[in-house]
């Protein structure tokens, strides 16, 4: 690990109330963060109400993954993470390729059939024509190299879509909000993925916690993006936030999009769903 890092103490809670009674609540969450890029973890547990056991497993793309039942009829869920993280800068983007010769690599049918599951289309991000006419109002590659293209984009998305906190729902199609151009992290997080594939850049999804003391109140879950960059490796941008990602980043999960990673899914019988609660709480430790 290199740069500057950050001590953190975080909780994410998710508190669900129902109308009358749920049961056999059947659940599987992606909240405890895992060693990686820019990531130590000291120490995550799960807690969770009514008390039942939880199981954890790793899916296909890395992610810690908990498991757990609740068969008995209860009135509440609640689902509590901790974990005490050390979260680092991202080290500067420096390729010896090019700009020609990023471009050349991306092309090369074993560096494609290798991130395949991140250039084409997937559930949150499926372009087609809408996304197609915001592109060709956008920088296009040209003579510029991978990495000054992408950060390029992320800038343009981040200026022709408007953050607008419930303008979406979390299956809002990207063809959507390229044509209405407004939404929350998550949309603009798919529109900078499906834009990136569509030329043939390698990105998936990246959820976790931007820790923000200056808001002085509970934050929230927090997406942004990562480009695969010949010669440089993977690298992060923020769509929402167009600036370096710094320690203040810190990763949970990562999948081809939101359908691979959300926070907290799952089923159960009973009546319906009265309301949701999440917040999420990061303190810098010395």
């Amino acid at each position: 690990m290199t740069g500057n890092g950050l001590r953190l103490r975080v909780k994410h809670r998710t508190e669900l109330v129902y109308a009358g009674l749920a049961r056999e609540s059947v659940n599987e969450g992606r909240l405890l963060p895992v060693d990686g890029p820019r990531t130590v973890v000291s120490g995550a547990r799960l807690h969770v109400e009514p008390a039942t056991p939880v199981h954890m497993h790793h899916d296909v793309f890395g992610n810690r993954v908990a498991w757990f039942q609740v068969p008995q009829p209860h009135e509440r869920l609640v689902v509590e993470a901790r974990g005490d993280v050390q979260s680092f800068d991202q080290p500067p983007r420096e390729s010896p390729l090019g700009a020609r010769g990023e471009w050349a690599a991306l092309a090369d049918p074993a560096f494609r059939d290798h991130h395949m599951q991140y250039l084409v289309r997937s559930p949150h991000a499926a372009w087609g024509p809408r996304v197609a006419a915001l592109a060709d109002t956008l920088p296009a590659p040209d003579a510029l190299g991978v990495g000054e293209w992408v950060e390029d984009m992320v800038e343009a998305v981040h200026m022709a879509v408007s953050y607008t906190p419930g303008a979406t729902m979390v299956d809002t199609p990207v063809e959507v909000v390229a044509a209405e151009r407004h939404g929350v992290c998550q949309d603009l997080a798919h529109l900078a993925i499906a834009l990136f594939r569509r030329e043939g850049v390698p990105a998936r999804y990246v959820s976790g916690w931007l820790h923000d003391p200056a808001r002085g109140v509970p934050g929230e879950s927090h997406a942004w993006v990562e480009v695969n960059i010949p010669g440089v490796g993977w690298y992060e941008l923020d769509p929402t936030h167009p600036e370096p990602i710094t320690a203040r980043w810190v990763r949970v999960a990562t999948g081809r999009d939101y359908s691979d990673v959300p926070p907290l899914r799952g089923t159960y019988l009973g009546d319906p769903t009265k309301s949701m609660v999440v917040t999420v709480d990061t303190e810098e430790e010395a």
